[in-house]
């Protein structure tokens, strides 16, 4: 049997591992060394001996000051950042009440720039509610003084009488005051309306007689002849046709105004204004020297 194998199986049973066994069988050299080595020799094993256990015991040293050293190199590093993180702590939670307070200022300030702007909305509207209502009073006074001097204003719907017998009594009442601006405007709307109406030509017809009350026989004409091509078999055509003859007089437009008063008479002779015609056809033909021009328009009655 082999060495090896022997010492394989006697270690066991004496209860030494393979390395216990190199030490112990080292000890015994070592012992046997001293045994038979002389004294010089001896002497220089012990201290190559020696020095080897202070190396051991200085790479010991060694590394227990350096494991001790990152030690307290981990603590401090641990401890420095505990407090970074203390500090953070206290500025987070201080920033958060800062945040928190300012917030709650905004918050309230917000509230008073909601009321005051509350305030301002209501007043803007008070104010274009008055500035409505005074719009309106002025223009219903400058539309009176406009119409007490002649001028055609137009009327609202509200000014309007939604009843027909209603607006033509307002027309009518309207002329009798002398409002001839505002009875104007009635009479064009009935006849715009009331097209059809037994009263519309006699509407038109107060138009253009209020023309020559206001003495603009120019504008009168305009009306009249109206009155003449839309409602040529109405009853108010003898007296447009009068009206008419009266504002080319006025106009020094004789000739026109023998014409339409010559055409009165013999269209209309059973018609009261026919013996008018005749008596304005004597003040034609009896009309001041210089006073008859040529007439700037000419008259197209019905014949």
């Amino acid at each position: 049997m082999r060495p090896a194998g022997l010492a394989r199986r006697i270690l066991p049973a004496l209860g030494l591992t393979s390395r216990g066994w190199v030490l112990a069988a080292g000890s015994t050299l070592l012992s046997g060394c001293f045994l038979w080595t002389s004294a010089d020799q001896g002497t220089a094993l012990g201290s190559r001996l020696s020095a080897l256990e202070g190396r051991t015991s200085a790479l010991e040293t060694g590394l227990g000051e350096e494991l001790r050293s990152e030690v307290v190199h981990a603590k401090t590093k641990v401890a420095e950042l505990e407090d970074v993180l203390q500090r953070a702590t206290v500025v987070i939670t201080r920033t958060s009440a800062d945040t928190g307070a300012q917030v709650e200022t905004l918050q309230q300030q917000l509230s008073i720039q909601e009321g005051a702007v509350a305030e301002l909305r209501h007043e803007l509207e008070r104010l274009q509610q008055e500035l409505r209502t005074q719009q309106a009073d002025y223009e219903g006074r400058m539309k009176k003084l406009a119409r007490r001097a002649g001028v055609d204003m137009p009327l609202t719907d509200a000014e309007i009488p939604t009843d027909r017998e209603a607006h033509y009594l307002a027309a009518q009442q309207a002329l009798e005051a002398r409002d001839l601006s505002t009875a104007r405007a009635l009479f064009r709307a009935y006849a715009q309306r009331y097209p059809t109406d037994g009263h519309a030509d006699d509407a038109l017809l107060a138009v253009g007689r209020s023309y020559l009350q206001e003495d603009r026989p120019a504008t009168a004409l305009g009306e009249l002849r109206h009155v003449v091509s839309e409602y040529p078999q109405a009853d108010a055509l003898p007296a447009a046709l009068l009206a008419m003859g009266d504002a080319f007089y006025r106009l020094r437009a004789c000739t026109d105004a023998r014409t339409v008063f010559d055409t009165l008479v013999r269209t209309q002779p059973r018609a009261p204004q026919a013996t008018d015609a005749r008596a304005r056809l004597r003040d034609v033909s009896q009309a001041p020297a210089g006073y008859c021009v040529e007439p700037a328009a000419s008259a197209t009655p019905p014949r």
